[in-house]
Order: C-alpha cells, then sequence, then structure tokens
C-alpha cells in the first residue's frame, strides 16, 4: 500500500481560498438571493434555486475544508480536481460581464473584475495541486 506524502500547510492554500471566495459568495446568495437575479420584483421560486445554490456552495466549503484538516493524498488530489473544475463557471460569467461593459465596482462583492481575478487563481491552484503527483507510484 503506497504512503502518502504529506502537502505543507502551504500546498493547502487552494482550499483555503476556495474557502475565502466562497464563504461570502455563499452567504450573500443565501441572504440576497434577489440581487443575483437582477429583477425588478421578487419570484419566490428563482430566489429558493438561488438559495439553494448558496447551500451547495456551503457544502462545497465543508469539503474543502475537510481537506484541510486532513492527511493529504490522492482523495485531496482528486477533490482539488473538482473544486479547480467549479471556479470555471464563475470565471466565465465574470468574463463575460466583463466583455459586456458590465464592469461596476458596486455590483456585489467586488464586481466582475474581481470575480475572474479571484476565480482564475483559484482555477490554477487547485488545477495545478490536482496536477501535482502526490502519491508514489
Amino acid at each position: 500500500m503506497a504512503r502518502s506524502q504529506p502537502l505543507s500547510s502551504r500546498s493547502m492554500l487552494p482550499f483555503y481560498l476556495h474557502l475565502f471566495l466562497e464563504t461570502p459568495a455563499a452567504l450573500n446568495f443565501f441572504f440576497n438571493p434577489g440581487q443575483q437575479l437582477g429583477l425588478s420584483e421578487s419570484v419566490p421560486q428563482a430566489e429558493a434555486v438561488v438559495r439553494q445554490y448558496a447551500v451547495l456552495l456551503l457544502s462545497s466549503n465543508l469539503v474543502a475544508l475537510a481537506m484541510i484538516c486532513r492527511p493529504s493524498d490522492g482523495t485531496t488530489q482528486r477533490v482539488s480536481g473538482a473544486l479547480g473544475i467549479y471556479h470555471v463557471a464563475p470565471l466565465v460569467r465574470a468574463v463575460g460581464k466583463i466583455w459586456a461593459g458590465q464592469v461596476s465596482l458596486s455590483s456585489g462583492l467586488g464586481g466582475p473584475w474581481v470575480h475572474a481575478f479571484g476565480h482564475a487563481i483559484a482555477l490554477f491552484l487547485l488545477l495545478s495541486l490536482y496536477l501535482k503527483p502526490i502519491i508514489p507510484r
């Protein structure tokens, strides 16, 4: 049975970054779902879906926290890949807003430039950890 090599706390930076990015987003989605929809009036069914998404984000944070608190192994590597792939969608969304000229910094949690930068870094770090061989073959 192959023994896993411990990753340094610096190697856990991608999981910390995921927590840093997604905790405020999840709370904002949960407590202000209408802000995400951009609708002039409340649509309870749509707000319920946004709140459900917030809970999914919080669940991903619990997964990231679990990875930080356990010894590193192949599971750590695979989870970093899964969380990395998640960051593609918000990155694409932020870049789309930038290209559409929606670059207001007051548009919630820093605006699209901040989102694009944060999600690009998270994507890169998480996928780098995923691609790093941590289990001797």
